[in-house]
């Protein structure tokens, strides 16, 4: 089993981020001291990829200007979606058509703002028994409440359909997809432009598309406000719990965090208030309520929870 391309997901609007995610892209928010898309990139090259890409659209300016005054994104490339955005599945053949590639190799797709945190021996254990497969789908799960759509298995663990989550009884747990997929583009049948995920590359009312249950692996969710700030404040949960944790040891390797900073009495990270995580130089002790400030951020008196960049603040309650 090999990984040849990686592709992270990065074209999206970042229409969930409110207010502060149309002047910072979503990529670009930070999990402590590093950015969702570098942490990314770490990620995939820790699951042993010999080549990344990262997919752009909506301001892509931004996002590639950031990624090339960094380091860790040396030797990453850029795939520009122009003029429209070409959704997932148009991403993939993007990707497979180019000159380099010509639809040749294994391709894993990771969403950029969610990290089921696999070891390489592991992922490739579980691809192992579908290494001839058109493509694979990393399964979990979760609650209909949470929002997600289920999908429906065959009895050989092959996708059948989904279920949009509006059909879901309330309170029902559910198998949904996790955003992470295996796919052999050799098997791809090949098209151009715009189209969806499980039109293009993952049609599983033509092709038999297995599906791969992730059991006891964590799943960190930043892909909403409400989800940046659930996700921020359980990571410190989880360091005061279970500092040994494999995803915090991924984070402080990465110097993602610095554990220095952290107080678990307040649950805070670097702020004298309780659960308060400062990204800025300085200790910022006026904040009144729950926080995250976001490097620049410029807080006002705040006596409910609120996540804050520049001058620009989000409401989380």
């Amino acid at each position: 089993m090999q990984i040849d391309y990686c592709l992270i997901l990065a074209a999206g609007f970042g229409t969930r981020m409110g207010a502060i995610g149309q002047k910072l892209p979503k990529v670009l928010w930070p999990v402590f001291e590093k950015s969702l898309l570098e942490l990314q990139v770490a990620y995939a090259r820790s699951l042993g990829a010999s080549k990344i890409f990262i997919n752009l659209h909506y301001m892509g300016e931004e996002i590639e200007t950031y990624c090339k005054s960094r380091p860790a994104f040396e030797g990453v490339e850029f795939l520009w979606e122009k003029p429209d955005i070409l959704d997932i599945g148009g991403a993939v053949h993007n990707l497979a058509a180019r000159p380099g590639v010509k639809y040749k190799g294994k391709l894993l797709v990771l969403n950029a703002d969610q990290f089921f945190y696999i070891k390489k021996d592991d992922l490739l254990r579980y691809l192992e028994p579908f290494k001839k497969s058109p493509a694979a789908l990393f399964t979990f799960w979760v609650n209909t409440s949470l929002g997600y759509n289920a999908l429906e298995m065959n009895t050989d663990r092959s996708v059948k359909a989904i279920i949009k989550n509006k059909d879901l009884p309330p309170g029902k747990t559910i198998e949904t997809y996790t955003g992470i997929s295996y796919v052999d583009l050799a098997q791809l049948d090949k098209i151009s432009g715009k189209s969806a995920f499980f039109d293009s590359v993952c049609p599983f009312e033509k092709k038999k598309i297995p599906a791969i249950l992730l059991t006891n692996v964590d799943y960190w969710d930043f892909g909403t406000v409400k989800r940046f700030w659930e996700t921020t404040f359980h990571i410190l949960e989880t360091y005061r719990t279970h500092s040994n944790h494999p995803f915090l040891r991924f984070l402080v390797a990465e110097r993602a965090i610095k554990t220095w900073k952290i107080n678990l009495n307040q649950l805070s990270y670097h702020a004298k208030s309780p659960r308060v995580v400062n990204l800025n130089p300085d200790e910022n002790p006026a904040v009144l309520g729950p926080s995250i400030i976001l490097e620049k951020g410029q807080p006002k008196k705040m006596e409910i929870g609120g996540i804050w960049w520049h001058d620009i603040g989000e409401e989380v309650k």
